[in-house]
Formats: structure tokens, C-alpha cells, sequence
């Protein structure tokens, strides 16, 4: 299980993590890679008809299908995030994003 939490950098206007989206994983020393899902899903209690006053931020708990690597082993994650998102005059919502890269490894 992967527990990952993400953050808006929108501190001022309550228009926190909408949405989360093109969300990926890879482990190095042939550990192999994991798409968790590519195309953006709303979180928080946001979505088509609402989206106010949305925490600034959101826990990723999400199973994928590789083993667990011994310690030392460096792995990649790619998320991408979705905050400010606001009501075009009724017809779609708009939204600020920002690709994320995490580097890290197993202790």
C-alpha cells in the first residue's frame, strides 16, 4: 500500500487539491513500474457541480502490484496535482496543475 500525501499551494482562498491525476511510480535495480491511473480524479468532496472550500490537502491510499524492494533501492513517483479549480459560467471547471516528481528510497 502506498500512503502519499499532496498539498495545494493555495493557501488564501480555501481551493485546495481538486483533483489528482497521471499518477505513476517506478523502482529502480529492475523493480519495475506501476500506473496507479492516468487521467484526473476528483478528491475532496470536489466535482462537477461543487468545489469550495476543499482542504488543502490530500492522502493517496493506493495498492499496486510490485514487491516490496530491499532497503537502499531508490524509487520514482509522478502525480500530478489540481487545485483552484473554479466554475466556467457553469459548462466545465477550470483548474491551476503542476506536474510533482518525488525521489526517494526504501530505509
Amino acid at each position: 500500500m502506498l500512503k502519499m500525501t499532496v498539498q495545494s499551494p493555495d493557501m488564501e482562498d480555501n481551493l485546495g487539491v481538486s483533483a489528482i491525476g497521471h499518477f505513476s511510480m517506478h523502482v529502480d535495480n529492475n523493480g519495475g513500474g506501476y500506473k496507479f491511473f492516468d487521467k484526473p480524479r476528483w478528491v475532496n468532496g470536489c466535482g462537477c457541480a461543487k468545489c469550495e472550500n476543499i482542504p488543502l490537502q490530500y492522502t493517496i491510499y493506493e495498492e499496486f502490484d510490485l514487491p516490496t524492494p530491499p532497503k537502499g533501492t531508490w524509487y520514482d513517483i509522478w502525480v500530478s496535482i489540481y487545485w483552484t479549480c473554479v466554475n466556467d459560467a457553469g459548462r466545465s471547471r477550470t483548474c491551476i496543475s503542476e506536474d510533482i516528481h518525488y525521489r526517494g528510497y526504501v530505509k
